[in-house]
């Protein structure tokens, strides 16, 4: 898996859970829904990097050894 964005998941769920420790008011209920979308969106990146990834390696595979495609 790629390293920059499982540190850049694991910023944010570090600042989500330092939020919900505290209170609920309105200003942290909305920076809540924020890091959500910005978690969103890097587990989306995250996942697509890591598809990417094995779809490459498969690819190196099959250029190496084209018999694997039968079994």
């Amino acid at each position: 898996m790629p390293t920059t964005t499982d540190a850049r998941i694991e910023e944010l769920c570090d600042r989500i859970r330092l939020l919900c420790s505290g209170a609920l008011t309105l200003a942290v209920e909305t920076e809540l829904r924020s890091l959500a979308r910005e978690l969103r969106h890097a587990i989306k990146d995250h996942v697509k990097t890591a598809k990417s990834s094995l779809s490459t390696k498969n690819s190196a595979i099959m250029a190496r050894d084209p018999d694997q495609k039968s079994r």
